[in-house]
């Protein structure tokens, strides 16, 4: 088979997409024939060595879609030829073995293609919202890069669940997109203060809930944007800047900072079954969908991880064999 493969670290020159050993799954595996798998921020960090996995040279991906082509011994409720969707290294490939306990069927409905970018943007904005997050209706919620791939699914799905939802981002197209998936109120960081506007908005009170993702200042600004006995959660750096988070500042006000990664839980920690259940009536009944930015074959990878880092994505990027 081929697949997306680094022999080191390093910049857009390392990515190879050649021939690769087919996966040999294991009794707890399922193999999947993939038909598209999502590009994440966390595939960038995986190629600059920032990122943790499994020994070089090594296939990129983090999540895919297809059909099972065999199930483990060990695995239940699964069957070959099932459309499935699932979250797991080595995903941008023809073929991928997958822990069975992270693979999820998928109602036909659903677009193929579409659906081997959803995992890890669903489960992410699910858990950030609702496990961690505890959102509860009447809440608001401040998303940070609202056009982001998490964040164009948080929206909806605070949303659907009776939260007020007040995003950021850079451009009048992306706060145009967040407002036509239901955001409340949009705010263009690069021409307005956010922190003042949540005071302004808000009366100086703070936001129930926030969702951070990109560091640096924008963390610390973001930690006096959380109310009293509210909650940011913190879930990734974009920025690459590190942040200084006064003590005062969250003990005072009995303000709760949580972090969040979905790639680094063991199994067991987060019921992404159970999450699953909860979403896909919610895409069937047309209340939550993935935006795609772009489907480019696998063989163009570099394309993609330079559009991430150039954070002009709107939505989610694809890659299909």
């Amino acid at each position: 088979m081929k697949a997306v493969r680094i022999h080191e670290f390093g910049g857009l020159d390392v990515l190879n997409w050649e021939d690769a050993p087919d996966p040999e799954p294991r009794p707890h595996q399922v193999l999947i024939k993939v038909d598209a798998a999502g590009v994440n921020y966390a595939d960038l960090m995986r190629r600059g060595g920032n990122y943790p996995g499994p020994d070089l040279p090594s296939s990129l991906g983090l999540e895919a879609a297809g059909t099972v082509l065999e199930v483990g011994s060990e695995v239940t409720g699964l069957s070959v030829g099932q459309r499935v969707m699932a979250m797991g290294p080595g995903g941008q490939a023809e073929m991928v073995a997958v822990n069975g306990n992270f693979v999820f069927p998928y109602p036909e409905t659903l677009d193929p293609v579409q659906a081997g970018g959803m995992p890890i943007v669903f489960l992410t904005a699910y858990h950030l919202l609702k496990t961690r997050g505890h959102l509860d209706p009447g809440h608001t919620v401040l998303i940070q890069a609202g056009a982001s791939g998490v964040g164009t699914v948080a929206i909806q799905l605070a949303k659907a669940w009776g939260a007020r939802v007040v995003v950021t981002a850079s451009t009048q197209e992306k706060l145009d997109l967040c407002r036509s998936l239901g955001a409340d109120e949009t705010i263009n960081y690069t021409q307005q203060d956010f922190e003042e506007v949540i005071k302004e908005q808000t009366g100086g009170n703070g936001v129930e809930l926030i969702l951070e993702c990109v560091g640096g200042p924008v963390l610390e600004k973001s930690l006096r944007c959380v109310a009293s006995y509210g909650r940011m959660i913190t879930y990734g750096n974009a920025s690459g800047t590190p942040a200084s988070l006064p003590a005062g500042e969250i003990f005072a006000a009995n303000r709760t900072v949580i972090g969040f990664s979905i790639g680094r839980s063991p199994v067991g920690t987060l019921d992404h079954q159970a999450a699953m259940d909860e979403i896909f009536p919610l895409m069937s009944e047309g209340k939550v969908r993935l935006i795609v930015d772009q489907v480019l074959p696998m063989s163009e990878v570099g394309t993609a991880h330079q559009h991430l880092a150039d954070r002009g994505t709107r939505g989610k990027v694809i890659l299909t064999p």
